[in-house]
């Protein structure tokens, strides 16, 4: 019996895009003096699966809170649903 491959080399590349683009506009908020420019910045990242928690009602674990809350409350989970699209994509390409 063959092993599954658990090795994604789509899913890497899904995540190390997802931070190379957050840690862009994190940075880029930081440089920014404009404070509605850094907010929009640093919302950028993680305005999408806010409004997922908001969907199922969850929305008060990142409102109200520091950024690097929020970020440390939404990247992870983010980090995971991309890397097992990327793994679902090289399975569906490979046929099994």
């Amino acid at each position: 019996m063959k092993m599954r491959r658990l090795l994604s080399w789509t899913g890497l590349a899904l995540c190390v895009v997802y931070l190379l683009l957050t840690a862009w506009l994190v940075h880029g908020a930081q440089t920014d003096a404009d404070p509605k420019g850094t907010y929009i910045l640093m919302a950028l990242p993680i305005t999408l699966q806010s409004a997922a928690l908001d969907a199922i009602g969850a929305g008060s674990l990142v409102y109200g809170k520091p950024w690097s809350t929020a970020y440390a409350v939404l990247v992870p989970p983010t980090l995971l649903l991309l890397y097992a699209a990327g793994w679902l994509i090289e399975r569906s390409a490979r046929g099994r």
